[in-house]
């Protein structure tokens, strides 16, 4: 178990839990350390986690036309889960772990079962699923107006250790661009700098 004040800090979500919530979330949950290139939920698989990184880093992938196109990162603090998990439906995507990780885990019976049992809870899973509108928005209505170059700057600006912990293909499939246009806009950027 993670102490709660830890805990509160690593993941901000969970500060509207009273203590009593948090205990019981949290002896509901198992931490687990796992190795890069782990597959943490699988495309065309049902999931039945969700996930809560203490340590490491994953990112979310689909394919087109064979070749791997990346949807999002996570980090420290955040949580991994697809929306699909939450109704029972296969995943349309895969996440994958980028680094050695350390992350507790919660069976989505059980985080449901709770959220019936604590408001905080509940409100909990509302929290993750507004930060999962929020994203949307960002990527489909911010992201698709952007140039690449606008794209770049402002995931640099909003994730700054994607550099030092995200390999340049898979920075480029999430920014919609080849490496080779990836690796110009870098140029760019730091010749201005």
């Amino acid at each position: 178990m993670i102490e709660t004040e830890k805990g509160h800090t690593i993941f901000p979500v969970f500060s509207g839990l009273n203590d009593h919530a948090y205990s019981v979330f949290m002896d509901s949950t198992i931490k687990k350390e796992y190795q890069k290139g782990t597959i943490l939920i699988e495309h065309g698989k049902k999931n039945k986690f969700v996930f809560f990184l203490i340590s490491g880093s994953a990112k979310s992938y689909n394919f087109k036309d064979s070749k791997q196109i990346c949807l999002w990162f996570a980090f420290e603090g955040d949580c991994i889960a697809t929306i699909r998990s939450f109704d029972d439906l296969i995943s349309q995507e895969t996440v994958e772990l980028l680094e050695d990780s350390e992350l507790i885990q919660i069976e989505l019976d059980d985080l449901m079962t709770l959220s019936n049992q604590f408001i905080s809870i509940r409100y909990l899973m509302f929290q993750l699923l507004k930060e999962h509108i929020v994203f949307l928005e960002y990527k489909l209505n911010g992201l698709q107006f952007m140039t690449s170059e606008e794209r770049y700057n402002k995931l640099i600006h909003d994730f700054p250790e994607v550099l030092q912990r995200v390999s340049l293909t898979d920075i480029a499939s999430y920014l919609g661009n080849s490496r080779e246009t990836l690796s110009r806009i870098r140029r760019n950027t730091n010749r201005s700098e």
